[in-house]
C-alpha cells in the first residue's frame, strides 16, 4: 500500500511538472510573439524619428542605416545586391544575441507626392520568432480637420467684406490687428481685435460641422452644431470649464457673454497652433496640365474634362508635365481650347491642373470670354470692352455685367479657374489667383470610392453667385442723342437684366448613395493659402439653401457665406471625408510645423526571405 501510494504521488508530481513545463513553453512563445510586435513597431518609430530630423530622408536610400539593408532594395547606390544579407538593428542599442529584439524595414515612397504618405513594412525578430506590420507614415495637414481657420475675422483684402473706405479709415495699429500687414504681425484672438474695427464672423444657428474643427483663434458662435470635436489655440482654452453650451474660455467672449454651440457632448480642447504653408509656387513644377490666364473646366463623369482657355485671356498652348511612369499627357490643343466647344481631354489622374497668370495687359472679361454657349455659358451680362468704350448705340439704353467680375483680381488674364462637374480620378486643381466653383463639384464614386479632389488657391476659393449691375446711358435725348454716355461710376442693381441670376451655381446629379438638396455641394479638400473660402456677393439676393462641403476646408481668414440665419447666401453643412485620415489629394500642402507620424497600421505575413 505504501509503495502504491508513493507511485500515485510520483505520477501526480510528474503530471504537474509536465504541465508546468508545457505552460512555460506557451508563456515563452506568447512573450516572444508579443515582443516581436513591439520590435516591429520600434522599426516604424525609428523611421519616423529619422524623417523628423531630415524631411527628405525617404527620397534616397541611406546606406548607413542597417535596418534598410537587404537583397531586394531597388535603386540603392550602396552596392547591395541579391546576395546582400538582411540587415537588423537591435531595439536596444548594444543589446545583441540570438534572443535579443531586432527590427528590419523597407520603404515605398512612390505615393509621397501624390498622397503625402510613405508605406513602411517593418519586421520584428525576437528569439527566432518574426512578426511584420505595414504602416502609412505621413505629415499632418489641413485634411486632418473638416474645418480650419487661422483668423476668425474676415480677410481685410476681401473687398466684399471691407469697403475701400472702411480699410482706409483704419489706422496702422488696426490694420495690423486685422492681419492686413502680414501673417506674422497680426494679433490673434478676438480679445486682441475687439476694438480694432475688424469684420468679425460668427457661426449661425443651423450651421453643422461634422468632423474635428480647429482654429488658431477664438470662435464666435450663435448655437451651431459641432459633432466631431473642437480645438483652439487660444491659450484661455487651457482653462475650459464644464458648461456644455459654451465650454467657457474656448469660445469668444463678447460684451461679457460667451458664445454658444452644441458640442455634441465632446469637450473642446486646447492645442498648439498649426500654420498653413504658402506653397503655391510649387504647383508650377508639379506633373499635370498647366494653363495661363482665366480657364474654365467642366468635369465629366467618364473621366474626361472640357476645358476653355482662350487666347484673348492670355492663354496659349498648355504645358504638360509628365509624372514618373507616364509617357504622354493630352491637355488640349490651342485651337480646341480657344473654340466654342472647348477641348475634351482626359483628367490628369494623380496629378494637378494648375492655372497661372498671363503676361501683358489685364482687362475685364467680355461676355462669352470664359467659354460655353447658350445656357452653359457663364452669365457675365452684356458687357464688352468695345461696347463700354463706345457711345451708346441707337436703341441701347443700358448694359449689364457681373459685379464680381469688375474686381481686378478677376480680370481675364489673371490666374483664375472656374470649375464644376463630376470628377472621376484623383486630381488637385491649383490657381495662382482664385478658384471659383460655378456649380456642384461631385465625385463620380462618391465618398466611398477612389476619386478624390483638391482645390488649392493662393488667393481665394469662391462659390459663384452672379449678381448683375446695370450701367445706364445718360444725357439729354438718350439713347439716340450723340451726347449720350455710359454712367459706369454709379451702376445700379435694379431694373431689367440686373440683380441675381437664376440657375447658378449649376446643379449636377448626386452620386449613388448621396442625396440632392437645395444649394451647392463640393466634394473635395479646399485650401486657400493666403486668404479665404467664401460666397461671392453673399449679402445680395435671397437665401440660396445649404452650402455643403464633403471633405475639408482650410483658410487663412474666415470667409463669409451668408447673412443672418440663411437670409442671404447659404447655411453651412461641412462633413469630413474620413478617407482623408489616410490619404490626401495629389501634392496637397501640409502644415508648416507638421511632424511625421503613423497614419494607419496593420499586421501582414512575414516574407520568407526575412526568416534567416
Amino acid at each position: 500500500m505504501v509503495i502504491g501510494a508513493m507511485l500515485v504521488l510520483a505520477m501526480l508530481a510528474m503530471t504537474a511538472l509536465a504541465y508546468t513545463v508545457s505552460n512555460q513553453r506557451f508563456a515563452r512563445y506568447d512573450q516572444d510573439t508579443t515582443a516581436t510586435m513591439s520590435a516591429a513597431q520600434s522599426g516604424i518609430d525609428d523611421l519616423i524619428a529619422r524623417l523628423n530630423r531630415d524631411d527628405g530622408y525617404y527620397s534616397s536610400i541611406d546606406c548607413t542605416n542597417v535596418a534598410l539593408r537587404g537583397p531586394g532594395v531597388t535603386g540603392n547606390l550602396c552596392g547591395w545586391t541579391s546576395a546582400t544579407p538582411v540587415g537588423w538593428l537591435p531595439v536596444s542599442p548594444g543589446v545583441t544575441g540570438p534572443k535579443a529584439a531586432y527590427f528590419h524595414y523597407s520603404i515605398d515612397s512612390s505615393r509621397a507626392g501624390t498622397e503625402g504618405t510613405i508605406t513602411v513594412r517593418s519586421t520584428g525578430r525576437v528569439n527566432g520568432k518574426y512578426r511584420t506590420v505595414e504602416a502609412a507614415v505621413g505629415k499632418g495637414g489641413s485634411t486632418d480637420y473638416v474645418y480650419y481657420t487661422d483668423f476668425e475675422s474676415a480677410d481685410p483684402s476681401n473687398v466684399q467684406a471691407y469697403t475701400k473706405a472702411r480699410v482706409d479709415a483704419l489706422n496702422a495699429t488696426q490694420k495690423t490687428a486685422c492681419g492686413l500687414n502680414g501673417y506674422d504681425s497680426a494679433l490673434y484672438w478676438w480679445e486682441g481685435r475687439s476694438t480694432n474695427g475688424c469684420q468679425e464672423i460668427s457661426f449661425a444657428t443651423g450651421d453643422t460641422l461634422e468632423g474635428s474643427v480647429f482654429s488658431n483663434d477664438s470662435v464666435s458662435a450663435n448655437n451651431p452644431t459641432f459633432t466631431g470635436g473642437f480645438l483652439s489655440a487660444n491659450p484661455d482654452c487651457k482653462n475650459v470649464t464644464a458648461v456644455t453650451t459654451t465650454w467657457k474660455y474656448c469660445l469668444r467672449l463678447t460684451s461679457g457673454t460667451y458664445s454658444t454651440a452644441n458640442f455634441s457632448g465632446v469637450k473642446p480642447q486646447y492645442s498648439t497652433a498649426l500654420y498653413l504653408d504658402d506653397t503655391s509656387s510649387a504647383f508650377t513644377a508639379a506633373p499635370g496640365c498647366h494653363y495661363k490666364g482665366s480657364t474654365r473646366i467642366i468635369f465629366n463623369s467618364n473621366g474626361t474634362m472640357t476645358v476653355w482657355n482662350k487666347v484673348v485671356n492670355g492663354g496659349g498652348s498648355p504645358t504638360a508635365i509628365l509624372a514618373p511612369g507616364i509617357t504622354s499627357l493630352d491637355c488640349g490643343s490651342l485651337t480646341a481650347l480657344d473654340s466654342t466647344a472647348g477641348a475634351n481631354v482626359t483628367v490628369p489622374d494623380n496629378m494637378v491642373i494648375q492655372v497661372g497668370g498671363a503676361s501683358g495687359t489685364h482687362s475685364r472679361c467680355d461676355a462669352g470670354q470664359l467659354g460655353g454657349t447658350g445656357s452653359s455659358a457663364l452669365p457675365l451680362g452684356t458687357y464688352t470692352k468695345a461696347l463700354a468704350a463706345a457711345k451708346p448705340a441707337t436703341g441701347t439704353s443700358y448694359y449689364t455685367y457681373d459685379a464680381t467680375m469688375k474686381e481686378t483680381t478677376k480680370y481675364c488674364q489673371e490666374g483664375n479657374v472656374y470649375v464644376e462637374g463630376t470628377v472621376k480620378g484623383r486630381v488637385t486643381v491649383a490657381a495662382e489667383q482664385s478658384i471659383v466653383a460655378t456649380g456642384d463639384i461631385m465625385l463620380a464614386g462618391g465618398l466611398n470610392g477612389s476619386d478624390m479632389l483638391g482645390l488649392v488657391a493662393t488667393n481665394t476659393v469662391e462659390v459663384f453667385h452672379p449678381y448683375m449691375a446695370r450701367v445706364n446711358a445718360t444725357g439729354s435725348g438718350c439713347p439716340t442723342a450723340s451726347t449720350c454716355k455710359w454712367d459706369d461710376t454709379n451702376p445700379t442693381e435694379s431694373g431689367t437684366g440686373a440683380g441675381a441670376v437664376t440657375g447658378w451655381p449649376a446643379n449636377y446629379p448626386a452620386p449613388t448613395g448621396s442625396t440632392d438638396f437645395v444649394g451647392i455641394e463640393i466634394m473635395g479638400s479646399i485650401q486657400t493659402l493666403q486668404h479665404s473660402f467664401y460666397v461671392q456677393r453673399y449679402d445680395k439676393g435671397t437665401g440660396e439653401g445649404q452650402l455643403r462641403v464633403d471633405g475639408s476646408i482650410a483658410q487663412r481668414w474666415r470667409g463669409i457665406v451668408g447673412t443672418g440665419n440663411g437670409d442671404t447666401g447659404y447655411l453651412k453643412k461641412y462633413v469630413y471625408d474620413t478617407r482623408l485620415k489616410y490619404a490626401a489629394p495629389p501634392y496637397f500642402p501640409r502644415w508648416v510645423n507638421a511632424q511625421w507620424s503613423q497614419r494607419y497600421f496593420g499586421e501582414i505575413r512575414t516574407p520568407t526571405a526575412l526568416k534567416n
